[in-house]
């Protein structure tokens, strides 16, 4: 089946990103109201400024921006000028699970990052969470990890992830950031405007 363009899922995609109601008005397969708008990671710096146009059409929709969030929470503990440091000095995998992990607690369902989500958009059902910054803070936030993680706080408000890669059926859904690496299975999210012609994910 043939790819759709990038432009024409964005029109669908405004529309259903104007209001809650919208966005659900098809539903999902179970109780969550989660979706996934996967891209070609080429297209990043166009979805970016797409994603400014949809903050600008609805005040409901809160953006969560990974990597921000991550930064934040590194500068406020502190340690950015030591990170900046061991960068240089370190293997990059000895830092990751040395010093991002513990520092984020991403594994954890009570964690900074999680509570960033509560405190910014209550679960009230009026606001649609938007998650992006998924590839810039790969591989320290696993996306597939913010996901299980909200499943428990999120059960009104929709949340939707910009994805910048493929979520896909192979025995499983399947995301694969960058379409090259399998993140994780992942099957409790709806994919939110499909890539292809004919429905054929």
């Amino acid at each position: 089946m043939a790819e759709r363009s990038l432009n024409d899922r964005f029109i669908e995609l405004e529309d259903r990103m104007i209001s809650v109601e919208a966005l659900t008005r098809y539903g999902t397969a179970n109780d969550l109201k989660f979706y996934i708008f996967d891209y070609n990671p080429k297209d990043e710096i166009t979805v970016r400024k797409e994603v400014k146009k949809l903050l600008e059409r609805n005040s409901k929709i809160v953006e969560f921006d990974l990597y921000e969030m991550m930064i934040k929470i590194i500068e406020e503990e502190g340690y950015m000028e030591d990170v900046l440091r061991l960068e240089n000095e370190y293997d990059k995998r000895l830092l990751l699970s040395e010093i991002f992990q513990p520092l984020l607690s991403v594994e954890e369902e009570d964690n900074r990052l999680i509570d960033m989500f509560k405190d910014s958009a209550a679960d009230t059902g009026e606001y649609i969470v938007l998650i992006t910054g998924v590839g810039k803070s790969f591989p320290i936030i696993r996306s597939h990890t913010i996901l299980n993680n909200l499943q428990s706080v999120f059960r009104r408000n929709p949340v939707v992830m910009m994805y910048p890669g493929r979520y896909e059926i192979k025995n499983s859904m399947t995301l694969r950031l960058f379409e090259r690496l399998d993140d994780d299975n992942y099957y409790r999210a709806f994919p939110l405007v499909e890539r292809r012609t004919g429905n054929d994910y």
